[in-house]
């Protein structure tokens, strides 16, 4: 019988690996003159070496970010396997897709499945459309941990979290940094700005600050309002922190974040228009403000550490789109949508210290989200003008938005959680050890919509437009407080690490993932039976908005391998998820009102190979290969009508991802040094979400694949103890494949490629 590919991959892998590890003690390594250092990580809330952390983690140490020119998300996921990242603009629903848990490549409104922590603060907020990317810049390392991360980082952890760790203030001297980035694409210029200054206050207080600036033309054209380039980016970033080592027990950490993000029009292409070209009646403008603060303490007993992280933060999006497209251009038709949220967060735990056979976690979690939604449709004075000068129904008091519609009304959403996690380690003998871990959540979900608004989009398109009204009542959303109620979800995780050498470790791991339940606020527009959460233009619609969806649940089954040696390092990981109640993008079919369902079973299974290797002072190079197959295995009649996914829908994610580098370094003397590096990443064709209409059966006309993307960055540089220049080009091969296709929306501008050929110079200085 001819083997499948998948398996032909993964047997290759296994028995390269396997024979990898075998010569790992052979002479030619161990007479290497160049080291590969320990890397110790944070991800189970203690320093460990990775090797001795039974999941799947890569790390990007601050070297390797600063070599790559890593200063946004998409740069770790093209460097890390089985992680890809996905956003419909800067600033717009980006997300993190961690080994194929993705339904979609605009997952829009629905909660992440992978959490982004900045430290001890968690850095997006689950409900909003509009986040940052909030860059890299004075980083000591990222933590990208694959799996289900529910025992000790809870809800917003589904397919794994990333981990971005802060340079710490210092007061043993002065330090500081500066940096730039002058790049042009297609004669576009790209500015980036960077400087860090760290200060000692006295022997136990430091100060340190860190702040970027970034001005960055962008490459795509919109004919509708004349502007090229219109894709420009601007953001403005300012951390600081105070470290204080108040005696030899406590040590108090205070961090403030603040960034301005703002992008004057959207990314996404049209094709038919030509190349990087789209057409707006206006700019589709994404901004978002944010502002937090933390506060961490520890305090060190004679057997644990304890630990209090404080969090609070403002975030202040704003999205502007251009909805014309839905009714095929018959009238400038334009959406507003204002947010602000605010979120705290407590966490307190404790860390056994010493080398008892026994370890543990113990802790105490407590959030609260809240989150105000505004938004209104507006179409153009002209159009008004056209219509004799006014329509009756619309507004110029609501938002700042002349003739606006007002759509939705006002939300409030309130999400309170609190859980409590351990984890228990129990060393079996001096080779092999065991963990297993819990965490018991309370999670209750409030929801609160003045009265006004409209309960459908026909509610506004009908009268106005096709019956020709000069004036039209909306049918309004009802008042109202829903509240589901307290759901209780739990998670678990096992493991076992066996130390078969002092280069190979070996670790197998069960791991339990959950997302929080959640509102569908459509479920208090009014339908023309009267009753809440129906169909506004046909009664009889099967698809009656459901209140509440529940949670969904994620088990990893994971085997792998971490060895190290002088010269080489090599991880594997073999690992099957199952998706329980996927919560779901699903759309009724009368009134095209959207709204989150609960629908089938998912898997994904894959395999991960990492290595890197300095086979002397001269040469480093890197492999990153992650092989993945994610799909729908179980879902009903009635729930495929209601998503449009049927058994054997792949999701959103591809099924080969591989990435690596070749550099190779020399000395000039005088301790300076000359390299010249190649980063290249390759990312296979994945759908854009699932291929039938919801609720007809029908193949959906906005179903398709990517392209296949391959990109080569090239940089040559001399570094000395206080400087560096780097020359650099990164998609030297003007890689211009879709990266991203809309799937859910009736946009004519769908598609998204990668930024194209840009040429540039990095050079930083420091102390």
């Amino acid at each position: 019988m001819k083997k499948s590919p998948t398996k032909q991959f993964y047997q290759t892998a296994a028995l390269s690996l396997f024979a990898i590890g075998a010569s790992g003690t052979t002479t030619s390594i161990a007479q290497a003159q160049s080291v590969i250092e320990e890397v110790v990580v944070t991800a189970t809330k203690r320093e460990e070496s990775l090797r001795d952390v039974p999941m799947s983690i890569s790390v990007l140490g601050s070297d390797t970010i600063d070599a790559k020119g890593i200063s946004q998300f998409s740069g770790i996921a093209e460097a890390v396997p089985g992680l890809t990242y996905n956003e419909a603009s800067s600033n717009l629903n980006p997300t993190f897709v961690m080994r194929g848990i993705s339904v979609g490549q605009n997952t829009e409104g629905l909660q992440k499945a992978v959490a982004i922590y900045l430290d001890e603060m968690p850095m997006q907020d689950g409900k909003s459309t509009v986040n940052m990317d909030f860059g890299l810049f004075d980083t000591a390392r990222v933590e990208v941990l694959k799996g289900p991360q529910g025992t000790l980082f809870g809800a917003g952890t589904l397919a794994g979290a990333v981990r971005i760790i802060s340079n710490k203030p210092d007061p043993s001297g002065v330090d500081y940094k500066f940096a730039t980035d002058l790049g042009s694409t297609s004669g576009e210029l790209r500015q980036r700005y960077k400087a860090m200054f760290n200060v000692p206050l006295s022997d136990s207080v430091a100060f340190r600050m860190s702040a970027s600036i970034s001005d960055e033309e962008g490459w795509v054209s919109n004919t509708g309002i004349g502007m090229s380039p219109s894709n420009n980016y601007s953001s403005t970033a300012l951390k600081a922190a105070i470290g204080w080592q108040v005696n030899d027990r406590l040590t108090a950490d205070f961090t403030y974040l603040y960034q301005d993000n703002e992008s004057d029009d959207g990314g996404t292409i049209n094709p038919d228009l030509g190349e990087n070209t789209r057409s707006n009646f206006k700019q589709e403008q994404v901004g978002v403000e944010l502002n937090k603060y933390n506060v961490t303490l520890t305090y060190n007993t004679d057997f644990a550490t304890i630990t209090s992280s404080t969090n609070f933060s403002e975030t202040d999006p704003l999205q502007e789109t251009d909805l014309s497209a839905i009714v095929g251009g018959a009238f400038p038709w334009g959406l507003v949508r204002e947010q602000k949220s605010e979120f705290f967060m407590q966490e307190v735990r404790m860390v056994s210290t010493g080398d008892s056979k026994v370890d543990w976690v113990i802790g105490a979690f407590l959030q609260d989200r809240e989150v105000v939604f505004n938004q209104v449709f507006h179409v153009t004075q002209e159009f008004v003008d056209a219509r004799g000068g006014s329509i009756g129904g619309l507004s110029n008091d609501y938002m700042g938005v002349d003739n606006a519609f007002v759509y939705g009304s006002p939300v409030t959403d309130n999400l309170e959680e609190s859980a409590l996690f351990a984890e228990l380690g129990y060393r079996l003998s001096d080779t092999l050890k065991a963990t297993v871990g819990f965490r018991s959540a309370e999670i209750e979900i409030k929801n609160k919509r003045t009265a006004g608004g409209s309960g459908s989009a026909g509610g506004f398109i009908v009268p106005v437009v096709f019956m020709g009204a000069d004036s039209f009542t909306p049918t309004p959303y009802v008042a109202g407080q829903y509240a589901p109620g307290k759901v209780a979800p739990s998670t678990m995780k096992l493991s076992l690490a066996w130390e078969a050498s002092d280069e190979v470790n070996w670790y197998a791991t069960a791991s339990e993932g959950f997302r929080a339940n959640d509102v569908n606020r459509s479920a208090f527009s009014v339908g023309i039976n009267g009753q809440l959460g129906t169909s506004s233009l046909d009664p009889d619609d099967p698809l009656v908005i459901p209140e509440l969806s529940k949670s969904d649940s994620m088990w990893n089954y994971e085997v792998g391998m971490k060895g190290q040696w002088d010269t080489v390092s090599v991880n594997l990981a073999v690992y099957q998820m199952v998706w329980d109640d996927i919560q779901l993008f699903a759309q009724r079919v009368s009134d095209s009102a959207v709204f989150y369902a609960n629908a089938g079973e998912a898997e994904s299974e894959g395999i991960e190979l990492d290595i890197l290797g300095r086979p002397n002072d001269y040469f480093e190079y890197g492999l990153a290969v992650a092989h993945q197959s994610a799909e729908i295995t179980s879902i009903t009649s009635e729930e495929s009508a209601m998503v449009g996914a049927v058994v054997g829908s792949s999701l959103s994610s591809p099924d080969l991802q591989a990435s690596g580098h070749l550099q190779y370094t020399n000395s000039v003397g005088g301790g300076n040094e000359m390299f010249g590096r190649m980063d290249f990443s390759y990312t296979d064709s994945m759908p854009n979400g699932f291929p039938f209409s919801p609720g007809t059966g029908a193949p959906s006309p906005n179903f398709a694949n990517t392209d296949s993307i391959t990109k080569v960055d090239l940089s040559v540089g001399y570094v000395t103890d206080k400087w560096s220049a780097v020359l650099y080009a990164e998609n030297a091969l003007d890689e211009d494949g879709y990266t991203f296709i809309m799937p859910q929306t009736f946009f004519d501008d769908r598609h998204m490629t990668l930024r194209p050929r840009t040429i540039g110079i990095r050079f930083t200085y420091n102390n």
